[in-house]
């Protein structure tokens, strides 16, 4: 009997590529999901989830959710590169319908360390409690965080390691054709690269400068 898969939820950024290039490495059944939830930089993250995809052969299932987000937010607050609020909610409980559907045995979320200061839906706790919830519904599926207890750098450095083509990657909030250098995102990355020690392949349209509100 074939083992069951695990479902990852592939961003296209540093951690879950550095997930995915493990779990391929260590040969474990793999299903890898992205799921368009209206984020501007939809366009580069489908990109960099399909290259990603091919370049370790994972079957590769996409979710078109982008409506909800102009749905549930209203157009005082929108603001272009914030994500969909319970964002981390969203996507797992559909999460939980594709596990269910695909004879998953795990999800699997490639937080790392410092995104527990997002907010409670990045946080331990909570994927402690959904997990509870999860195994309610669909009995034997767990959540798990593998990246949890590291930093970006530390994830980065393994990463290398292992080979992970971080050209491939996009962490920018913005849906431009180059990594902007100036958002959280690309400042985080570029720190993170920094601290590791290893050579940063990013293009980015600017230097390193003051970040974006």
């Amino acid at each position: 009997m074939n083992p069951e898969p695990d479902l990852l939820l592939l961003s296209g950024g540093v951690e879950s590529a550095a997930l995915l290039r493990r779990w391929c490495a260590e040969n474990r059944p793999l299903i890898a999901t992205w799921a368009d939830y209206g984020q501007r930089n939809a366009a580069r993250e489908r990109a960099a989830v399909l290259a990603l995809a091919e370049a370790e052969g994972v079957r590769l299932e996409t979710v078109e959710t982008g409506a909800l987000r102009e749905a549930f937010t209203r157009r005082s607050d929108w603001v272009g590169h914030v994500p969909l609020p319970q964002r981390n909610l969203l996507i797992l409980a559909l999460a939980v319908n594709l596990a269910q559907h695909h004879g998953a045995g795990r999800i699997l979320l490639a937080l790392n360390r410092e995104d527990a200061g997002h907010g409670p839906g990045s946080r331990a706790a909570f994927l402690q409690d959904f997990g509870s919830l999860a195994a309610r519904l669909v009995p034997g599926l767990s959540v798990a965080a593998p990246l949890q207890e590291l930093g970006k750098a530390d994830i980065i450095r393994r990463g290398a390691q292992d080979g992970v083509p971080w050209r491939l990657t996009w962490s920018c909030l913005l849906g431009q054709e180059r990594h902007c250098g100036r958002c959280p995102q690309c400042h985080a990355r570029q720190a993170a690269f920094a601290a590791a020690d290893v050579p940063d392949p990013t293009d980015y349209r600017q230097p390193p400068g003051p970040q974006t509100p």
